[in-house]
């Protein structure tokens, strides 16, 4: 297993609540994506970033890419590797849907670990049968060409709130989808799979009727009788 891969699966482990609370204590105040919407809430979406940016249509844009599979609208779907995510910067565009269910189709076929579009989708019905994570502002049935161009990919982009550069992970579950920089991911799972498992602990305790006091936040008793379970384990 290569050190990436080894994040990604402890990355895994991870919710989106803890990440984005570190993170905030870290100085990163726009890193959670704000006003999407889950489609498959019974997956997990994780990987890293690659990108596409949407501008308002004009029409002397249709100059810069005259071969259309060079358009990355097309070109992104057709390039993404597996294990990563399509950011799509479309402005939070409501007038049309960005992909489709044959789109999303083949980003699910080429191993796409999700999609994330700032804007809308059409076909949802049917993306949703994918086995691919994908978080959406708009859903709009019509054909989003008359409403905004691409005009780059693997560039800076903002999503949802969120700058997002090709490369960062992101992690998604019901809650949303938040974006970790390169350089704070390993602290960011140093804390939090930790913190997650713990949380896991407690929640069972207060489940079968434990309170809050003393076990949120946990007393150093409570702290001891987790790892006394890890150590059974």
């Amino acid at each position: 297993m290569t050190a990436d891969q080894q994040i990604i699966e402890q990355l895994r482990q991870c919710s989106v609540a803890t990440i984005t609370h570190w993170l905030f204590g870290k100085g990163y105040q726009h890193v959670f994506m704000r006003g999407l919407t889950c489609l498959r809430e019974d997956l997990r979406l994780v990987g890293r970033a690659r990108t596409v940016r949407f501008v308002p249509v004009r029409p002397d844009l249709a100059d810069l890419f005259p071969d259309r599979e060079e358009n990355p609208h097309r070109k992104a779907v057709e390039h993404i590797n597996g294990g990563e995510v399509l950011v799509v910067d479309a402005h939070g565009s409501a007038e049309g849907g960005i992909f489709g269910d044959i789109m999303s189709a083949r980003l699910e076929a080429r191993g796409a670990a999700g999609l994330v579009v700032d804007g809308g989708l059409r076909d949802v019905w049917q993306i949703k049968e994918l086995a691919l994570p994908t978080y959406v502002r708009h859903v709009h049935a019509g054909a989003v060409s008359r409403a905004v161009s691409a005009v780059e990919m693997d560039g800076v982009v903002s999503c949802a709130g969120v700058a997002v550069r090709p490369g960062d992970y992101l992690i998604g579950d019901p809650d949303g989808v938040v974006v970790i920089p390169v350089p704070m991911v390993e602290e960011a799972i140093a804390h939090a799979l930790p913190h997650d498992q713990l949380e896991v602990f407690i929640r069972a305790r207060v489940r079968a009727g434990a309170p809050l006091l003393g076990n949120y936040p946990p007393t150093e008793e409570v702290r001891a009788a987790y790892a006394a379970r890890r150590i059974g384990e």
